[in-house]
C-alpha cells in the first residue's frame, strides 16, 4: 500500500520565515486589512507595517535601522504612486537592494514592463477571492523567506 501525506505550506516554513518584517504600501486600508488578515492566516508571525502613500512609505523605510524582508506595493495611488515609490527605492544605494513585489488590480501589462523596468522583483495581481489570497500570501512567504536569499538586512 501506498500512504500519502500532505504537508501545509505552513509547516513546510522554517521559524525565521515567521519573524520578518513586512510592508504594505497601499492607500486602501481595506486592502491592508485583508493582506494583514492573509498574512495571518497563512501563519506569518513577523512585523507587519502599512503605509497608504509613497511619500509615508519612504520616511518609514528611511528611519528603519534595518530593511523590512519584503515589500509589497500597490501602484495606483496618491501623492507619490508606487512607480515612483519603487523608483526612489532603487535610486537610494541602501535600499536599493530591499525585495519589492508588486500586488495591484492592474492587468496592464504597460504596467507589468513598466515595474519590471524599474527594477521590481515580481508582479502580482491581487485575487479577487480571501482564499485565494491566502494561498498567494503562503506562497509568496515560502518562496521570498524560505527558499529565496535575501540580501543582508
Amino acid at each position: 500500500t501506498t500512504e500519502i501525506y500532505t504537508l501545509s505550506l505552513h509547516d513546510a516554513l522554517p521559524i525565521c520565515a515567521f519573524r520578518q518584517t513586512l510592508l504594505i504600501v497601499d492607500d486602501d486600508p481595506d486592502d491592508q486589512e485583508l493582506l494583514r488578515e492573509a498574512l495571518s492566516e497563512a501563519g506569518f508571525e513577523g512585523s507587519v507595517h502599512s503605509a497608504d502613500d509613497g511619500d509615508t512609505a519612504m520616511a518609514w523605510l528611511r528611519g528603519q535601522a534595518t530593511r523590512p524582508g519584503l515589500v509589497l506595493l500597490d501602484l495606483h495611488m496618491p501623492r507619490v504612486r508606487g512607480f515612483e515609490l519603487l523608483q526612489q527605492i532603487r535610486a537610494d544605494p541602501k535600499l536599493r537592494p530591499l525585495p519589492v513585489v508588486v500586488m495591484t488590480t492592474s492587468w496592464s501589462q504597460e504596467d507589468v514592463s513598466r515595474a519590471y523596468e524599474l527594477g521590481v522583483n515580481s508582479f502580482l495581481i491581487k485575487p479577487v477571492l480571501f482564499e485565494e489570497l491566502v494561498h498567494t500570501v503562503e506562497s509568496l512567504i515560502y518562496y521570498w523567506f524560505t527558499l529565496n536569499e535575501l540580501p543582508p538586512a
